[in-house]
């Protein structure tokens, strides 16, 4: 009898294993895979998605980023920090070429010099990441502005206008492309004009107006299938710009910025491009308080900054590995200037004396 026992028990303990296994061999087995066309992924809206103005300010493009905060002393030309450090840990190139500003208190920043109509892109690198610029603490922020390309013939334009009712801003621009095989140039201008904003209320904020003239133009030339080189210009001048959070404002903001490049395609199995440009930027800023009321001491700050320089970069592949070696310097000169005028007014005082045997008083000057 014990036997028999032991012999019911093993069978039922052998039914239990088969039926696991075969209950793990239908679960497996339900397990099919499906191949998915299509996946649409539907997430809340950040305000930073919003997408810019076609004919929004630069500074507030750069706003949408997470890595780039703006300090706003006006309507016109805000300083960006990258990832929270001030713009001396920074370097802000235009197409790879180092500018300095030439206001002693960070009133042109370099961003100021580039529409966002002519902008294709803003590369934005954190930390001490190498790059045209040369290394730097916060990061490097490069503004690269569109350009034509080669092609079949083809000459086409655009314009366009826009107002804005709170500063009564008047926007006005346009831009020529034209096309061939051999050649490309492009032509863009923007015109802005604006006078003071309102506060919420209706309350006027005095000193916020400007007005910017921006010219941008740029020209290849291919040599051969794998060489061409291109120049570049830009003309920016801002007059009459008005700032409510500082004592005095800015007559004159202009920069004139120039470089000339040339590139090479598909040297050797190992570079496939090599690209080396010259610039030479002048940038000129005078700050003034002129218009503004009751300063007890007038203080003209105007500045000049002029730097010239280069780069030379390869890029090339080896097996599954990128890499790229920057060469690069640049030289600046600046200069700038305080003239301090205090205002006052002469006046005479007189000092009076009693004559003996008199009423009479004797008035004497006193200086």
């Amino acid at each position: 009898m014990y036997r028999s026992f032991i012999i019911i028990i093993t069978m039922v303990l052998w039914s239990g294993v088969g039926f696991s296994q075969t209950d793990t061999t239908r679960r497996q087995d339900s397990l099919r895979s499906e191949q998915l066309q299509e996946v649409i992924v539907i997430s809340q809206r950040n305000l930073k998605d919003n997408t810019t103005k076609p004919l929004a300010t630069l500074d507030h493009y750069l706003e949408k980023s997470g890595m780039v905060n703006m300090i706003r002393r006006g309507s016109y030309a805000w300083e960006p920090y990258l990832n929270g450090m001030a713009t001396e840990r920074s370097v802000i190139t235009i197409d790879g070429m180092r500018i300095y500003a030439a206001c002693t208190d960070k009133m042109d920043p370099i961003t100021s010099y580039v529409e966002v109509t002519n902008l294709a892109r803003a590369t934005i690198h954190n930390g001490s990441t190498s790059s045209t610029g040369g290394s730097t603490i916060a990061g490097t922020l490069d503004l690269v502005r569109k350009k034509g390309s080669f092609g079949q013939s083809a000459l086409n334009g655009m314009a366009f206008t826009g107002f804005e009712t709170n500063n009564k801003q008047k926007i006005v621009g346009g831009s020529l492309n034209y096309s061939n095989p051999k050649f490309f140039s492009d032509v863009d201008f923007t015109i802005r004009d604006a006078g003071n904003y309102r506060a919420g209320g209706g309350q006027e904020i005095q000193y916020s107006q400007f007005t910017k003239y921006n010219i941008s133009a740029q020209a290849g030339y291919k040599i051969q299938e794998h060489q061409q080189i291109e120049a570049s210009l830009i003309y920016d001048k801002a007059v009459d710009v008005g700032y409510p959070a500082l004592p005095m404002d800015v007559s004159l903001a202009k920069a004139l910025i120039g470089s000339v490049s040339y590139t090479r395609h598909h040297i050797s199995p190992l570079i496939y491009q090599w690209q080396t440009k010259v610039y030479y930027n002048d940038v000129t800023h005078v700050m003034d308080d002129t218009k503004r009321p009751n300063v007890p001491i007038r203080m003209d700050m105007p500045g000049w900054s002029k730097t010239a320089g280069f780069y030379s970069m390869l890029q090339g592949t080896s097996n599954r590995h990128d890499w790229k070696a920057n060469l690069s310097g640049h030289y600046n000169k600046s200069l700038a200037e305080m003239t301090i005028v205090f205002k006052y007014t002469k006046r005479k005082r007189y000092v009076h004396a009693d004559v003996a045997g008199s009423t009479d008083l004797l008035r004497r000057p006193f200086h």
